[in-house]
């Protein structure tokens, strides 16, 4: 399965009103210009996975199919892949007891975000037949990490504690008998960075930055010496370039600026996918436009990541998770808490009014396109498509 036909994916999540706006890039309805940007929605990494499953889908027919847990960060999609018959060993959605009695006769995906160190190894000693579905993108910074790792330098994952992608990582990391620190924002490569300059204590470095983001054992006075910085590939690529620039610094102040060469590494390993995503999302919001609904998971760190970027530049933006959302309140994640808010009176009286939407890489064009006809009849306008 080294090749992938995507037809069937798209064709499943198609939407012609999406399809028509990817071409114009807007479009007047009413009192209202909806605008989408130039990239969105489904990555190459993502049609893969699909792409994937469906055809594992085909070849193991009648045997038991399993996911490890979401396939990628998309309620709609996990929902259809159940729908057609394949369980979850982990998650909300784990059917009881399935892990421990799964056999030679079982198949399990490895979703697109990677698995575990313990997870494969399990797998493997089931004699389970395993598709892997993970993101060439994804197996950058693994490679990368591993380079570290030989080179005799602790990794920095600007990423988020508990992602599927990260906790792979980590695994992977401490498997090899390394270490790790995980920052999850500028602010906690900040507290990093103060301790690596000696401005702050231990103590007070390790309260600064969440739990879960240190490898056990870290001992900071030697595991901290070397540096060899990577991203989650899903993070927002300014602040991990941002991240990387701070810590070097850092280590330049601690060393001198000949000797940090020797102790600090940076390499870039956010998904080309994102890249572009948050490159085209900007240009949108660089525009200034009324309000920008950012669609998708709200577990997708992409998307979480796609609103961000409409916020730095002064648009109101929401991510909101689908149709369901739009409703005299809005319901949407809060971009800094995580919640899962209500807003009232989000929609603004004024027309003629300017309204962008972007969509998370995870999020199938059907779901965007029921989105937009939601906000347009909200609206009261009418949409012929």
């Amino acid at each position: 399965m080294a090749t992938f036909d995507n037809t069937e994916v798209r064709q499943t999540y198609r939407s012609t009103l999406v399809e028509e706006l990817r071409a114009s890039g807007s479009r007047l309805v009413g009192g209202l210009e909806i605008m989408l940007p130039q990239n969105f929605g489904f990555c190459w990494g993502v049609d893969r996975a699909l792409a994937m499953v469906e055809e594992a889908r085909r070849v193991y027919v009648g045997r038991p199919m399993w996911l490890i847990g979401s396939i990628i960060h998309n309620p709609r999609v996990n929902a259809d892949l159940r729908s057609k018959g394949i369980g979850f060993l982990k998650g909300s959605f784990a059917t009881e007891g399935a892990l421990e009695k799964l056999s030679e006769n079982d198949v399990v995906i490895v979703p697109a975000f990677s698995a575990t160190v313990e997870d494969m190894n399990d797998l493997r000693a089931r004699g389970v037949t395993i598709v892997d579905t993970t993101c060439p993108w994804v197996i950058k910074p693994h490679k990368r990490t591993l380079k570290y790792l030989k080179e005799g330098f602790t990794t920095v994952i600007h990423g988020t504690v508990g992602h599927e992608e990260t906790a792979a990582t980590c695994s992977l990391i401490e498997s090899e008998g390394g270490h790790y620190v995980v920052v999850y924002s500028i602010e906690e490569a900040e507290v990093l960075a103060s301790f690596l300059e000696g401005q702050c204590d231990e103590q007070a470095m390790r309260s600064g930055i969440r739990g879960g983001s240190f490898s056990p054992g870290l001992k900071v006075d030697v595991d901290l010496q070397r540096l060899g910085v990577i991203n989650q590939t899903t993070m927002l690529a300014s602040e991990s370039r941002a991240i990387g620039d701070r810590l070097k610094l850092a280590l330049q102040a601690r060393d001198g600026e000949v000797a940090y060469e020797d102790n600090f590494r940076d390499f870039d390993t956010i998904c080309r996918a994102t890249q572009d995503n948050q490159d085209a999302a900007a240009a949108v919001a660089d525009t200034q436009p009324d309000l920008y609904l950012v669609v998708g998971g709200y577990d997708s760190s992409n998307t979480k990541n796609l609103a961000r970027v409409g916020r730095r530049l002064g648009v109101p933006a929401f991510h909101i998770e689908g149709p369901h959302c739009i409703g005299d309140k809005l319901q949407h994640r809060d971009h800094t808490s995580g919640e899962i808010l209500e807003e009232g009176a989000w929609l603004p009286s004024k027309r003629p009014l300017r309204v962008a939407f972007t969509a998370g890489a995870s999020t199938p064009d059907a779901v965007l396109g029921e989105v937009i006809e939601g906000l347009v009849e909200f609206a009261g306008e009418t949409l012929v498509i």
